[in-house]
């Protein structure tokens, strides 16, 4: 076992968890699920269904905690930000840069606030750049300019949909609707799940930097791209 296939169980000891009243979803609906797979083995919610199978009262006190949402208005805010615009604003401003073909970024005129979120997550991405490289999420470093990060804030969307359901903030038709705009959205963006899980792990990489819960993510992402029970594998992006 790879130390990678090891650390996947250290983050979810139950694997593509099903929820135990089949919800027999339509093909397009599963596949937009499956937007959120990455997402749902780091949580250990189920892989197959709308609903997340967690405590209720869990899922707001992380909704509160990570996202700062407390009721709909918020949930409606944060969901629209992600569909909209989420990280992945940064890493197009970044990218360039950091690839070694664009200029360099200026800050000046900025608000602080966006001037900060610059600095840290170019200090993140580059750090992590050659252990991208290392586990294929980038071939080289140059080839940063042509990637998008829209994955991380598609997987990140579905996810709070949801926990938002779950929650009772928004209704089971806003939560499809933005699943279903998840997928319609990464299917514009990417060919397939490994371009899908590169955007991913790339947008991570931006997000936490290097380390540990970088790895863990990239386990989940390796195990979803070729484990044969993968839910990636029983449908198309």
């Amino acid at each position: 076992m790879s130390f990678f296939s090891m650390l996947s169980d250290l983050f979810d000891s139950e694997e593509y968890r099903r929820d135990p009243i089949p919800q027999d979803l339509p093909p397009d609906r599963f596949a937009a699920i499956s937007i959120g797979a990455i997402n749902a083995e780091q949580t250990g919610y189920f892989c197959d269904s709308l609903r997340t199978g967690s405590d209720v009262e869990e899922i707001k006190d992380n909704l509160s905690s990570y996202y700062d949402i407390e009721d709909r208005d918020t949930a409606l805010e944060t969901l629209e930000w992600l569909y909209t615009s989420g990280h992945r604003v940064y890493f197009d401003n970044i990218k360039g840069i950091l690839s070694g073909r664009g200029a360099p970024i200026a800050v000046t005129g900025m608000d602080a606030e966006t001037a900060e979120r610059i600095r840290e997550y170019s200090s993140n991405l580059q750090e992590s750049i050659e252990e991208l490289v290392e586990e294929k999420f980038l071939k080289q470093r140059a080839d940063l300019a042509r990637c998008s990060i829209l994955a991380w804030d598609m997987g990140r969307l579905v996810l709070v949909a949801r926990c938002c359901f779950d929650a009772g903030y928004i209704s089971e038709e806003e939560a499809w609707r933005y699943i279903l705009d998840a997928r319609q959205a990464s299917q514009g963006q990417y060919t397939s799940w490994e371009e899908f899980a590169a955007g991913y792990v790339i947008g991570r990489a931006m997000w936490s930097g290097s380390g540990m819960s970088l790895m863990g993510i990239i386990s989940i992402a390796q195990g979803l791209l070729e484990d044969e029970e993968s839910p990636w594998k029983r449908c198309d992006l």
